[in-house]
């Protein structure tokens, strides 16, 4: 009994020590360049419209959210929109190391604001980070949620820089 206490306690100290191995180290910054590759934006407007009629603030006025010729009132995104970002990601500011892809899938609010997820598929893992977004900002902070091998339990926050007009900077800031 006590042999195989000891075999059990001596497994469990070389999984920990095989995880920690893997675990991205305390602090560790990954800067990656992100460069668009697809985009798909979805309007909800006739979901809009259809709400109007059943709600819980009577609100019937179509003249609220349409002008004269039937379109929506000024410019989007508009509550309910959301878009799915592609990223192809690149280890250097020149693009020519390719280190894995991205998506981001954005559900806006008011105000042309955005909670955003993200997905980053690198070489050790899928990294996770979600936060708000303002649309047509040249930088945001997103907040590390976790991922998978070795980013499973990780924190820490994306930092996203316009760079140039074709890329994107993303600081990745990861802790465990």
């Amino acid at each position: 009994m006590r042999r195989t206490a000891l075999s059990f306690a001596a497994l469990l100290a070389a999984c920990a020590a095989a995880s920690a191995s893997a675990a991205p180290s305390a602090g560790q910054t990954l800067t990656i360049y992100a460069v668009p590759a697809t985009v798909q934006f979805m309007n909800h407007a006739d979901d809009r419209l259809r709400g109007m009629a059943t709600n819980p603030f009577n609100l019937k006025d179509e003249s609220v959210i349409l002008n004269a010729n039937g379109k929506e009132k000024g410019k989007g995104p508009f509550p309910g929109d959301d878009v799915l970002y592609g990223f192809k990601l690149f280890g250097d500011a020149k693009l020519t190391k390719h280190t894995g892809t991205a998506l981001f899938t954005c559900y806006y609010t008011f105000a042309k604001r955005a909670t955003c997820d993200s997905y980053f598929d690198l070489p050790k893992g899928l990294l996770l980070a979600s936060g708000p977004v303002q649309f047509g900002a040249s930088h945001f902070t997103l907040g590390v949620v976790g991922g998978t091998k070795a980013y499973f339990g990780a924190l820490g926050q994306v930092e996203s820089v316009s760079v140039s007009t074709k890329a994107q900077r993303f600081d990745l800031q990861v802790t465990k």
